[in-house]
């Protein structure tokens, strides 16, 4: 994989693992509290998670040009 490859696969990683950890921190219980949590607001709705794959599709797409370029460079 070359290097803008790689660079596209590093910045959809991250963007996927930061959506996630916002979806996930509304469940913080203290002392005394039950073990049920509240749901979460921050989740992402249907049309968020289909922006997001579209993010990541386009992501994998300008990845694979960019591997087909340095490739028709050689």
């Amino acid at each position: 994989m070359t290097r803008i490859g790689q660079c596209a696969v590093l910045v959809v990683t991250t963007l996927v693992c930061g959506l996630l950890v916002a979806g996930c921190g509304n469940g913080v219980r203290t002392e005394g509290n039950a073990p049920t949590a509240t749901p979460s607001s921050a989740a992402p709705s249907p049309t968020g998670a289909a922006e997001m794959q579209k993010l990541v599709d386009d992501a994998a797409s300008a990845a694979a040009a960019a591997d087909s370029d340095a490739a028709a460079d050689r």
